[in-house]
């Protein structure tokens, strides 16, 4: 009897272990400091949401944008990109001189205590999360520079392909007057005309 309840054990934590992988939900957050619209981000972007698809529970991913769009009233010869927030890049600046490290550009993903300044080797980063998620030791250093600094990391969590933040060049008073002006005088105009057309169609009768 004994040894049918020992296999019968044996069998079901067989069966557990073939079981996929699920993780208890949102525990590890994947922190990606990021640029809209560069090319290194998007890659990351579509290797972690990929995982997502896969996992949906494996962790949480935040967005935190840095940098957010093109300053047109700068010229051409400008620097391109403007800071989109600038508490995010003060919460970039101090993880990465947490890390000993120096910004390098983006996307710059912290998970825990690991951090990487490119989208390169993410297999192994999402190796490492899932280990995170078994041995329990995870810490969420990001969190905790936020909270000792007082940044509400959930004001700065944008949805992936967000609006960009481009500024372009407004129009002033004086333009818009001037158009309008152009109108006034092109309606009197067209008005002198319509008046002597309507005066030799006269004359002629």
């Amino acid at each position: 009897m004994m040894k049918k309840i020992y296999l019968c054990l044996v069998a079901v934590l067989a069966m557990i272990m073939m079981l996929p992988h699920s993780y208890a939900k949102n525990d590890v957050k994947v922190y990606m400091f990021t640029k809209n619209g560069c090319p290194a981000c998007e890659l990351a972007f579509e290797f972690f949401e990929e995982k997502l698809e896969e996992n949906p529970d494996a962790f949480e991913l935040i967005n935190i944008e840095v940098w957010c769009g093109t300053d047109y009233t700068k010229g051409e010869n400008s620097a391109p990109w403007i800071t989109g927030n600038e508490t995010a890049l003060s919460l970039m600046e101090k993880v990465v001189s947490h890390f000993g490290e120096e910004i390098e550009g983006t996307p710059t993903i912290v998970v825990g205590d690991q951090f990487q300044a490119n989208a390169n080797d993410l297999d192994k980063l999402y190796e490492k999360i899932i280990d995170y998620q078994s041995d329990k030791k995870y810490k969420d250093v990001v969190a905790s520079i936020a909270e000792e600094n007082d940044i509400d990391v959930s004001k700065l969590n944008v949805p992936h392909g967000s609006v960009s933040c481009d500024i372009y060049p407004e129009e002033n008073s004086e333009t818009q007057t001037g158009k309008y002006d152009l109108v006034i005088i092109a309606g009197i105009f067209i008005i002198l005309i319509g008046g002597f057309a309507g005066l030799i169609v006269i004359s002629k009768k």
